[in-house]
């Protein structure tokens, strides 16, 4: 049976990741801190839905697995909201995990797991209790952490990546500083990703303590250039050995078609491989349809009452690139106030001040839409 290596339900592999070549060469940097200084680090990736956010965090991972075996990589995927408690015991837990793992780290791993192997955790009802090494006594999360982090001191590196980050809530945001600036012993290169929401609660004047421990390393997963998307439709081919090629007219009317989100992309691209052959222009518009059915089972029902007009004015705010903007912007793009409101009851739009609105559903969804309805406004 034919493979096909664009897969648009799972996050793309670290062998396809494509682009974001200021994330991998941060990354790198914060890997040789690691090394070299005994430094950590900490980046904060966001961006909508449909972006690539959990892709970049397993990138940054196999970044972290190419340079040392016996770094501890931990990804904690978010479900329901966390609290300081909540997130503390998932990553010790997934660090023990880590160092029961057999064959990494040698030596190492097996003196970290016995140390580590002290430090317990307990549930009582339906809140979180966390408990000492010989003691049923609740002890407090934080103390728990650092015993967690004493045990595996003499690892090089520990790599924590936290996705869906806006489902932290105020305890378990004011955690990220605590882990990122945890003092002495092993490195910890803290990756945190997530949407919107996030770096509004971020910007937030009683937050800003946190969002410093990002300085120099935020990064906006913004939609792919043409040279990007040539990329990320050459990876998965190079990655899976598999035969066949795009034309340069091929990637760019893919880009063309996607706006560059790389959802739609990989949806795009899905539908238009075949093995063993250099695909052109005419394949890419021959797929559109089999690439909308693709992504219909999340974005059709998105808008479901938006006529041709609100949509119009939805891809038109989704190509400024931002997320939070002010009416008279919204005026420049040629969007009248009725439509405004419009927008604003759809849920594309989200009213936060006298005249303040931010973006609230994801770019994708518009360009979905207008592709499928055959509406091409100017950019």
């Amino acid at each position: 049976m034919p493979v096909n290596p664009f897969d648009p339900q799972r996050p793309s592999p670290p062998e396809s990741f494509a682009g974001r070549e200021r994330i991998i060469r941060r990354t790198r940097e914060f890997i040789t801190a690691a090394g070299s200084a005994r430094r950590g680090g900490a980046l904060l990736l966001h961006g909508h839905r449909g972006s690539g956010k959990t892709s970049a965090l397993r990138k940054i991972q196999a970044l972290v697995r190419a340079e040392t075996d016996a770094a501890i990589l931990v990804e904690l995927p978010l479900r329901t909201r966390s609290s300081e408690s909540v997130l503390l015991r998932d990553a010790v837990e997934e660090i023990h995990r880590c160092c029961a793992e057999p064959g990494r780290g040698g030596s190492r791993r097996r003196a970290a797991l016995k140390k580590i192997s002290e430090v317990n955790l307990g549930v009582a009802g339906v809140g979180v209790r966390l408990t000492g090494p010989r003691s049923g006594d609740a002890v407090n999360p934080l103390t728990l952490w650092r015993s967690c982090l004493s045990a595996i001191a003499d690892r090089p590196i520990l790599c924590l990546c936290i996705d869906d980050s806006e489902l932290l809530d105020k305890t378990g945001l004011g955690t990220l500083k605590t882990i990122a600036e945890a003092p002495g012993g092993i490195p910890i290169l803290l990756a945190v990703a997530g949407g919107p929401e996030l770096m509004k609660r971020l910007s937030e004047s009683d937050s800003s303590p946190v969002a410093r421990v990002f300085s120099g390393a935020v990064f906006d997963l913004e939609e792919f250039t043409v040279e990007e998307t040539a990329e990320a439709l050459a990876a998965p081919l190079r990655a899976a050995g598999v035969p066949g090629a795009w034309s340069p007219a091929a990637a760019q009317r893919i880009w063309e078609l996607s706006h560059g989100y790389p959802y739609l992309v990989k949806c795009l691209a899905y539908a238009a491989y075949r093995e063993g052959v250099e695909l052109q222009s005419a394949d890419v518009e021959a797929a559109v349809s089999e690439a909308l059915a693709v992504a219909s089972s999340w974005l059709d029902r998105e808008v479901p009452h938006a006529s041709d007009a609100d949509l119009v004015a939805f891809g038109r705010i989704a190509r400024t690139g931002k997320t939070a903007l002010r009416s008279v912007e919204i005026l420049r793009l040629g969007i009248q106030s009725p439509y405004i409101a419009r927008l604003v009851r759809l849920g594309v739009l989200k009213r936060t001040a006298r005249g303040h609105y931010d973006l609230r559903k994801a770019p994708v969804i518009a360009y979905y839409h207008l592709l499928r309805r055959k509406l091409f406004p100017e950019a």
